[in-house]
């Protein structure tokens, strides 16, 4: 009946619309970063197909990007709560969903923005299980490569506090590395070297290493792209600021 009752709620407009209609505009306006919208017609989507994984994780994505909007610590908790509900709704829907495992590790990384130096580092675990299960699922999914490739420089750069927690948690500190997280954020460039965020995050990769021509090549190339995602502004600070490094 509960189910019944929400297809009433649904406006008028979404039942001339099939599923896959509904899904192109949803992505049509996440590709403009009109989130607020994408997340109102995707939810008209899952109500006409419940349980549907391609469905899920982009209502996953929706709320995800939302977070970086807003207004309280509260609404992003409670964004970040649905996120995940819907990421991991995804994943039950379809195990052999390569996108479906990306967006439940991305919004562990989200949600781990929040959390505890203990908590950050319990997360950081399923944030790497997740985009493994992802890139052998799919090798050509960019995205799974470009978060095993932070997952790599951001545990081989811990400070003393955090590798002592990473050892207890993991058992032993993770087999991580400046040299991996090259090696798998080259992957993601090759994919789509489009991506501010590809590019940026390769080129303090290649800093870390001490390969200062290639890392001066990725980061302005990185700031030279347009930005086209939410974050990309926030991204290109990080690249000016490993530019600076090197002048």
């Amino acid at each position: 009946m509960k189910r019944a009752l929400l297809f009433f709620a649904i406006p008028a407009v979404a039942w001339s619309q099939s599923v896959p209609e509904l899904i192109r505009k949803t992505d049509a306006l996440d590709a403009k970063n009109r989130n607020t919208e994408a997340l109102v017609v995707i939810q008209q989507a899952d109500q006409l197909s419940p349980d549907n994984a391609e469905i899920l994780y982009r209502l996953a994505k929706q709320k995800a990007q939302l977070m970086l909007d807003a207004k309280s610590s509260a609404e992003r908790k409670q964004l970040g709560s649905e996120a995940l509900d819907a990421a991991q709704r995804a994943v039950a829907a379809d195990p052999k969903s390569a996108e479906a495992h990306l967006s439940l590790s991305i919004v562990y990384g989200r949600l781990a923005q929040d959390e505890s130096a203990r908590r950050k580092v319990e997360l950081s675990r399923l944030i790497r299980d997740e985009a493994e299960i992802a890139a052998k699922l799919d090798p050509k999914e960019d995205y799974a490569w470009h978060v095993l490739g932070r997952w790599n420089y951001e545990m081989a750069n811990f400070n003393a506090v955090l590798k002592a927690l990473a050892q207890a948690i993991y058992g032993k500190f993770p087999d991580a590395s400046n040299e991996k997280a090259v090696e798998y954020l080259e992957k993601a460039v090759a994919l789509r070297p489009d991506r501010v965020v590809h590019q940026i995050e390769l080129g303090r990769a290649y800093l870390a290493i001490g390969e200062k021509d290639k890392a001066r090549a990725a980061l302005e190339k990185g700031l030279s792209l347009p930005s086209v995602a939410k974050d990309d502004n926030e991204t290109k600070e990080r690249g000016r600021k490993a530019l600076s490094q090197l002048n």
